[in-house]
């Protein structure tokens, strides 16, 4: 009788061991997985964090470029004939909302004439936003935007030229008056002439400068940089 309880003991005492060490097992599989859990969680806000960082740089590049752009090309006025000074320049732009803390450095640079009225300005603009403690060594964010605008010099005569000859495709004289069909805008548009708000020839002309020469703008294109 004794010998049977002594082997029931050993029995429940394996059975107790098998279920510790099965325990601990559980447990340590447990850790580990509550570590990979916090471990891409941390990675997952990391990348959320930088997404935005970048986004902002690369917002603060754009406006950049866009100032730079308005300095060469004005939407009212004449364009420039030269760069901007200072360059590059350094724009504060960390009031904007969403930009707070960021900067944008901008340069330009001037190519000589691709044509004997054209010449051609390169306006780059690299933007930069605090990046916390994503980085090491607490580096900003950076990104680049670059564009090129060319400035075109028509001279007068051509330009008065360029209205007949569109007139002359578009329109129908009648009496004194102009009946016209068509691409008429898009044909005055090559010559840098604008149909808005003219009801007559004679304000078309005045869109040419006279007898001294005019000056259009267009945007080239963007170059972007990753």
């Amino acid at each position: 009788m004794m010998a049977k309880r002594d082997n029931r003991s050993a029995t429940l005492s394996a059975e107790k061991g098998s279920a510790l060490v099965m325990v601990i097992f559980i447990m340590v599989v447990l850790a580990l997985l509550l570590a990979a859990l916090a471990y891409i969680t941390a990675q997952s806000n990391q990348n959320t964090a930088y997404q935005i960082a970048s986004t902002r740089a690369y917002w603060a590049a754009q406006s950049g470029a866009e100032w730079g752009t308005y300095q060469i090309a004005p939407v009212t006025g004449s364009a420039a004939s030269q760069c901007f000074s200072p360059n590059p320049a350094h724009l504060a732009i960390g009031s904007i909302p969403g930009l707070g803390g960021c900067s944008a450095t901008v340069a330009c640079s001037s190519s000589p004439p691709t044509t004997a009225s054209t010449t051609s300005y390169q306006i780059t603009s690299q933007g930069a936003c605090p990046a916390g403690n994503l980085d090491a060594g607490n580096s900003p964010v950076v990104a680049l935007r670059s564009v090129i605008v060319a400035i075109s010099n028509t001279s007068a005569g051509t330009c008065v030229d360029c209205i007949n000859n569109c007139l002359g495709n578009y329109c129908i004289l009648l009496g004194n008056t102009y009946y016209c069909f068509g691409d008429l805008n898009g044909c005055l548009g090559r010559c840098h002439v604008k149909l808005d708000k003219c009801t007559s020839v004679a304000c078309l002309y005045k869109q040419c400068g006279g007898t001294s020469s005019s000056q259009s703008t267009s945007l080239s294109y963007w170059l972007e940089n990753p």
